[in-house]
This record gives C-alpha cells, sequence and structure tokens, in this order.
C-alpha cells in the first residue's frame, strides 16, 4: 500500500515537472517575424516619467511605444514584460511569462506605455494577448530581446514597430 503511494506522487511529481518544462520551451521558443525598433532613448519621456512618478532605488520601470508597421500608433495593446532566467553564466537563459504576475501595461491612445515599478533583472517583451494574438519581440537574429534594467532609473524601450495585427 505504502510502495503505491509512493509510485503515485513520483507520477505526479514527474507529469508536473514535464509539462512545466513543455510549457517553458513552448513560450520560450516563439519568435517574431516582423518587428524593428529605434532603440535610440527618447529623453523627453525619461525625464518627464522620473519628474512624474519618482523610483524607489531599488526598483525600475518601463516605458516605450507601439506603432504599427505603418508608422500610427497602436493603441488598447497589452504589453507584457517576461522575466530571463539563467542557469549559469555562460546560459542564453530562457524566458517565463506568468500571466498573473509578470510586469504589464496597456499603451495609450498614442501608443505609449508605462509598467509600474517592477523589480530589477532581464526582460524579453511581449507585445499583445499571450492567450490571443501575441508577438516576442525579436533582434534582427530572431532571438528574442533582452532589455537589461537598472535600479532607479527608466528603461526606455523606445519606439517598437510591429506588424501584429489588432
Amino acid at each position: 500500500m505504502y510502495e503505491g503511494e509512493l509510485v503515485k506522487k513520483n507520477c505526479f511529481f514527474r507529469s508536473f515537472l514535464c509539462a512545466t518544462c513543455i510549457g517553458v520551451l513552448i513560450v520560450g521558443c516563439q519568435t517574431k517575424i516582423h518587428s524593428t525598433a529605434t532603440l535610440k532613448p527618447t529623453d523627453q519621456v525619461t525625464e518627464l516619467i522620473q519628474a512624474t512618478r519618482p523610483l524607489s532605488e531599488n526598483n525600475t520601470m518601463a516605458c516605450g511605444r507601439i506603432l504599427h508597421t505603418d508608422g500610427s500608433p497602436f493603441n488598447d495593446l497589452n504589453i507584457r514584460l517576461a522575466e530571463v532566467y539563467y542557469g549559469d553564466s555562460t546560459s542564453e537563459g530562457a524566458f517565463v511569462l506568468n500571466t498573473s504576475f509578470s510586469p504589464s501595461a496597456m499603451t495609450d491612445d498614442d501608443g505609449y506605455f508605462c509598467t509600474a515599478e517592477i523589480a530589477v533583472t532581464d526582460y524579453v517583451l511581449v507585445i499583445g494577448n499571450p492567450e490571443e494574438n501575441y508577438e516576442i519581440y525579436s533582434n534582427e537574429d530572431l532571438k528574442p530581446k533582452v532589455w537589461t534594467t537598472t535600479a532607479g532609473e527608466v528603461l526606455d524601450i523606445g519606439n517598437i514597430v510591429t506588424g501584429l495585427k489588432p
């Protein structure tokens, strides 16, 4: 009887571990096809945010603007930041998006967004709703772009142009 209960617990644990690994691989391996970015920081936006919303010294914020390929602002769009985890100093890392707890923001009528204060770590930008229609912002090599944050400073993501359909 005891041995059977142990086998059931082991089976459940292995199933849970396998499902978690598959979920991380599916989310972490998504690629984005048509996005490009202007990575030049906009000093005016950063100064305005810092003046109106002073940061605590141990946190950060991420702000930027999402545009359609024709240059028009992408309004009412959900933006999420997936945290990057590293196994060791030589690994490329994997990102995990927790739809309940990952930092997020909505774009305004002009396509601008700004998160609340967030933890200082590395993030990947997820544009759109992960349950419906989204893309992972990527570099030219189609690997997800990793954004590194700094304590007490606003991360200005700049303008992101996306081919995501509303």
